[in-house]
């Protein structure tokens, strides 16, 4: 038998790094992945954010989507984005979180604007929830009604009156209408 590897060996190699929060294994191995010509799909790209999100190392996760997918001739999905803004959330990372969404090629969906809304909801992230919600407004992008009013319910109920108006201003631009 003559076996060469392939996008899914190596993306299973380098998803075991997550599990034993190897960086410098899951780095040569990505590295052998692109010189041996194979490559890197959006899962592989996903499965190192993940490392470098639970090792604690933003800052690599960002240049990893800011460079690789480009370089290696890949469109950076949107749900790339979504993984990275999400990690920085939980990480209490409301400033890196912006810059990534700032990063995004496209506008998200009305689905990721809410589960990025709910996770900050969830994590007392109000006034980063009200700066995305101000920045998809100045993007034109979609936002649905239900998940703006939680995130405004929220604020009102921790008595963050301001962050309530910056949420209920940012609805007005968005033409969310409240009942």
């Amino acid at each position: 038998l003559r076996l060469s590897p392939d996008e899914v060996i190596f993306n299973n190699l380098i998803g075991g790094c997550v599990h034993e929060a190897n960086t410098g294994l899951a780095k040569r191995l990505y590295h052998n992945m692109v010189e041996g010509g194979i490559k890197p799909s959006t899962a592989t790209f996903s499965i190192l954010i993940r490392l470098y999100a639970s090792c604690k190392m933003m800052d690599e996760a960002v240049e990893l989507l800011t460079t690789e997918p480009a370089a290696q001739g890949v469109e950076a999905a949107p749900r790339l984005y979504l993984q990275l803004i999400q990690c920085c959330l939980r990480d209490r990372q409301g400033r890196r979180a912006i810059e990534v969404y700032n990063m995004m090629p496209t506008s998200p969906t009305a689905l990721m604007h809410g589960q990025l809304l709910g996770t900050c909801g969830k994590l007392n992230m109000l006034e980063t929830g009200a700066e995305l919600l101000g920045l998809a407004a100045a993007r034109r992008g979609h936002v649905a009604l239900a998940d703006a009013e939680q995130l405004r319910d929220i604020a009102l109920r921790k008595k963050k009156t301001l962050c309530a108006d910056m949420i209920t201003e940012a609805m007005g631009r968005l033409r969310l209408a409240s009942a």
